[in-house]
C-alpha cells in the first residue's frame, strides 16, 4: 500500500486500489474524434467529455486494463464521484498482445513488434518519486513529493500521456481478439475481480508459525556454521562455507539441493544444513505470506490469474500461483475413537490420549481440516507436536485455506484425462479412441501394449488386491506421460522411470510405444521417411506442414483440420478451435544432428527456466513441441467452452487448474451432476469427442482428491 514502500507488487492492484491514501495522480486519454489526447490532474473540472463517451457505450482500452478498473471502481466512483464504465465496455491492448504471444510488458511488447512510439523508459524512475513514500528528514518533513510542485511533474504527466500513445501504437499492430475468446477474456476478468475468499484465522495462525520455524532453523543454522551463515536465505555465504565442508557446489535451488542430500556420503553438518535450506527455501508455505499480504478487506484475494499466460493460452496464476498449490502433506494416522489426525511418529492420539496402534494414511482433505484447527493456535510447537513436520502439514493445508464465502459452497469437477483424449482425437489414434469411448484405463492398456501382458491380467490384479497393477504405473502412467509428444530417455526419467529401469529398456519401451500408436507418430510428422529400408525425404505431420509454410511465405498448408500460414513475419498455426497460435519470426536453418533436414526457430518470450534464458528469445522446436502446443491449446478452448457455458448457467467461477474448474454457488443451489454436464457439452468442432468430468466434490473448503 502507498504506506508502505513494498507497494502495489506487494500487495496486488486491488487491495492497493482500496487503501485510503491511494489517489490519482493525473489521467490521459484519447477518445479518437480527432481532438487529440487530454489530460485530467486532481484540481481540474472532471473530464465530461469522456463521461459522455462511456454514456454512449464507447469502449475503453487500456494496457492491463484490470488495473485501471480496480483504480475507476474504487476510486474514482466512490471518492470522485464519477460514473462507473459497465464492464462490457472495457477492452485490454495487453490482453490482445499476449494472445498474439507477444510480452505483456509494454516497452518490450513495443520494442518487439516494432511499433514507432515507444515506452518513456523514464516512466519507472518518475513513478517510484511520487508513488512511493519517503522518510522525512528535519528539513522535510513530507511523507511523499506531489508532481504538481515538483520540478518533475510535468515529466510525469508526459510519461503518462506517452503511455497511452504506446498503447494504441502497439495495439493498432495486433489482431483484436476472435468473439469466443473476447467473451473467455472477459470471464476472465470477472473471474479475476470476484477473487476467492480465505479462511484468515487459519492463515494468519500459520504465517506466525512459518515466521517461528524461520527463526528456529536460522538460529539452528548460525550454531551450525559457528556463525559463518546467519540464515538459510545467504546463498553466497552458505555456499561457500558448504564448500569449507568438502561439498561443492554451483547452486542452492530445489533440485540442486534434493540432488545433494541423495548423497549418503555427505558430512553430517553439511546434510543439515542443506536439509535446513531446503526446509526454509520451500516457496510453498511461503504463499500463506503472499495470502495475507494480498487479501482484500472482505477477505477474499484477488487477481489470481495472468491471461493468455502461456503460449499456448492457458492461464498463468498471479501472486498466489493457484495452479501450483501443493497436492499432499505428509502421511499421518487417524485416531479410531476421535477421528483425528495426527503425525506418523506418535503411537497414542494427542487429541484423545487413546493408545492404539492404527496404519498410516494417505494426507486426505479430513487431515486438512484437523492441520488448519491446529494452525489457527499461531503454535510452531502445537504444531510439531501433533504433525511432526509442521511445515509439510502447513503446506499440504494450502488449498484447504482458500473457502467459499459465508452462506456458499465451492462445486469443483475435472476433466478425465483430457490432454490424452485430445491427442488420441487429433491424430485419429482409433484404438485409443476405443479406449476413451469405453472403458477409459488408458494406462493400463499402454502397460499391456508394451509389456505384452495381458489387458485383463492386468485389470483383474486390481479386482484381486485392491492395488494398481504395478506395471500401471511403472510402464502405463510413464509412457501415456512421457511419450505423447515426441519424448525419449530424458522424458522417461523426468517421470521416474531411472528408478526402475534401464536406458535400454527405456529406448525398448519407447520404441515399442511408437510402434503401437503410428498415428500419433504421423501426427508428429518429419522430414524423412523410410521407405523399403531406405530414408526418402519427405514433409509431413504438423512438423512437415509448419516447415512447408516458412519456405512458402503466403500459401495456407493443411494437416487434420489445422492450419499453417506465413504472414509477414508470423506464423500463424489455426487450431480447430479457429483460435491462432503465434510464432513470431520462424526461421529454417540446415540442421546439425540430421544432414539434409532442416532445425526449426522462432521467437517468443521464456518463462520457463528449464527452456532456456528468460525473456524474448529464439527457441527451437519440432514436430513433438508442436503436437504439445496444439494439444495443450485444443484442451485449453474445451475448457474455455466449458468455464463460460458455467458461468452463464449461474455457476459463479473463482478457481480454475489446467483441468479443473471451481464455481461458488450459494447453499443448496446447484449440484455437481449439473456442474459436470455443462463441462462434458463440447464445442461443435469436438462434438464427439468423448471428453467427460467426473468425482466431483461439494464443501467449504478447496480440496483436491484422490
Amino acid at each position: 500500500t502507498p504506506s508502505s514502500k513494498r507497494g502495489i507488487s506487494a500487495v496486488g492492484a486491488a487491495r492497493y486500489a482500496e487503501h485510503p491514501t491511494t489517489e490519482v495522480l493525473c489521467l490521459s486519454y484519447d477518445l479518437k474524434d480527432g481532438k487529440g489526447r487530454r489530460q485530467w490532474r486532481p484540481g481540474l473540472p472532471p473530464p465530461q467529455d469522456l463521461f459522455g463517451h462511456i454514456a454512449a457505450g464507447g469502449l475503453i482500452e487500456a494496457w492491463n486494463v484490470g488495473f485501471e478498473r480496480h483504480i475507476w471502481e474504487k476510486i474514482c466512483v466512490p471518492r470522485l464521484g464519477w460514473p462507473p464504465i459497465p464492464r462490457g465496455q472495457y477492452r485490454c491492448a495487453m490482453a490482445k498482445a499476449r494472445a498474439h504471444a507477444l510480452p505483456g510488458k509494454l516497452g518490450m511488447a513495443a520494442q518487439t513488434i516494432g511499433a514507432r512510439a515507444k515506452k518513456d523508459s523514464d516512466g519507472r524512475r518518475l513513478l517510484n518519486k511520487f508513488s512511493i513514500p519517503r522518510s522525512p528528514t528535519k528539513k522535510d518533513t513530507r511523507l511523499r513529493l506531489d508532481p504538481a510542485d515538483d520540478p518533475e511533474g510535468p515529466l510525469l504527466y508526459a510519461y503518462c500521456d506517452q503511455d497511452i500513445v504506446a498503447e494504441a501504437a502497439v495495439s493498432s499492430l495486433v489482431p483484436d481478439l476472435t468473439p469466443d475468446e473476447l467473451e473467455w477474456w472477459q470471464l476472465d476478468q470477472e473471474i479475476n475481480s470476484r477473487g476467492v475468499a480465505l479462511d484468515m484465522e487459519s492463515v494468519r495462525g500459520g504465517v506466525a508459525i512459518v515466521e517461528a520455524a524461520l527463526a528456529r532453523y536460522d538460529g539452528e543454522l548460525r550454531a551450525l556454521t559457528d556463525g559463518a551463515v546467519d540464515a538459510a536465505s545467504q546463498i553466497q555465504r552458505l555456499t561457500k562455507w558448504l564448500a569449507g565442508e568438502g561439498v561443492y557446489t554451483s547452486s542452492l535451488g530445489e533440485d540442486a539441493v534434493a540432488g545433494m542430500l541423495a548423497n549418503p556420503t555427505l558430512p553430517p553438518a553439511a546434510h543439515r544444513s542443506l536439509e535446513i535450506r531446503a526446509l526454509v527455501g520451500s516457496a510453498s508455505v511461503k504463499k500463506l505470506f503472499t495470502m495475507d499480504r494480498t487479501v482484500c478487506a472482505d477477505g477474499r484475494v484477488r487477481d489470481l490469474y495472468t491471461y493468455h499466460g502461456a503460449r499456448t493460452g492457458r492461464a498463468t496464476g498471479g501472486d498466489l500461483q493457484p495452479t501450483n498449490l501443493p497436492n499432499h502433506g505428509p502421511a499421518v494416522r487417524r485416531c479410531d475413537s476421535c477421528g483425528r489426525h495426527r503425525g506418523i511418529m506418535l503411537a497414542c492420539c494427542p487429541w484423545c490420549a487413546l493408545c492404539t496402534p492404527v496404519p498410516s494414511k494417505k494426507w486426505s482433505p479430513a487431515a486438512v481440516e484437523d492441520a488448519l484447527f491446529v494452525m489457527r493456535a499461531g503454535s510452531l510447537d502445537l504444531m510439531e507436536m501433533i504433525f511432526g513436520d509442521a511445515l509439510a502439514a502447513i503446506a499440504g493445508s494450502l488449498r484447504g485455506a482458500l473457502v467459499a464465502a459465508p452462506g456458499h459452497d465451492l462445486i469443483c469437477s475435472d476433466y478425465s484425462a483430457i490432454e490424452a483424449v485430445v491427442l488420441a482425437f487429433l491424430a485419429g489414434e482409433t484404438w485409443r479412441q476405443d479406449v476413451f469411448r469405453t472403458h477409459g484405463k488408458i494406462y493400463e492398456m499402454s502397460a499391456a501394449k508394451i509389456s505384452g501382458v495381458p489387458f485383463e491380467e492386468i485389470l483383474a490384479h486390481k479386482a484381486q488386491t485392491g492395488d494398481h497393477h504395478p506395471l500401471r504405473k511403472t510402464i502405463g502412467k510413464v509412457s501415456e506421460l512421457a511419450s505423447g509428444y515426441q519424448g525419449w530417455t530424458g522424458a522417461w526419467k523426468a517421470f521416474g522411470a531411472g528408478e526402475f529401469m534401464t536406458e535400454d529398456q527405456m529406448k525398448g519401451a519407447i520404441l515399442k510405444w511408437r510402434a503401437d500408436s503410428p498415428a500419433i507418430v504421423e501426427f508428429w510428422g518429419g522430414q524423412t521417411r523410410r521407405v523399403s529400408g531406405y530414408p526418402r525425404p519427405e514433409l509431413f505431420g504438423v512438423e512437415g506442414a509448419f516447415i512447408r509454410a516458412a519456405l512458402y511465405p503466403g500459401t495456407v498448408y493443411e494437416f487434420r483440420g489445422h492450419k499453417f500460414q506465413v504472414i509477414g513475419d508470423v506464423l500463424y498455426l489455426t487450431l480447430l478451435s479457429g483460435r491462432n497460435l503465434t510464432y513470431h519470426r520462424p526461421r529454417l536453418r540446415p540442421s546439425e544432428r540430421r544432414p539434409g533436414e532442416w532445425s526449426i526457430s522462432y521467437e517468443g518470450w521464456n518463462t520457463n527456466p528449464l527452456s532456456g534464458p528468460l525473456g524474448w528469445v529464439r527457441m527451437n522446436t519440432w514436430g513433438g513441441r508442436l503436437t504439445e502446443n496444439i494439444a495443450q491449446a485444443t484442451a485449453r478452448d474445451i475448457q474455455r467452452h466449458g468455464l463460460v457455458r458455467q458461468n452463464r448457467a449461474g455457476y459463479h467461477i473463482v478457481l480454475h487448474i489446467y483441468d479443473e474448474n471451481v464455481a461458488e454457488v450459494p447453499e443448496g443451489w446447484g449440484s455437481i451432476e449439473a456442474f459436470e454436464a455443462l463441462m462434458g457439452e463440447m464445442p461443435p468442432w469436438a462434438a464427439d469427442w468423448p471428453i467427460r468430468a467426473a468425482g466431483g466434490w461439494r464443501g467449504k473448503r478447496y480440496r483436491k482428491e484422490d
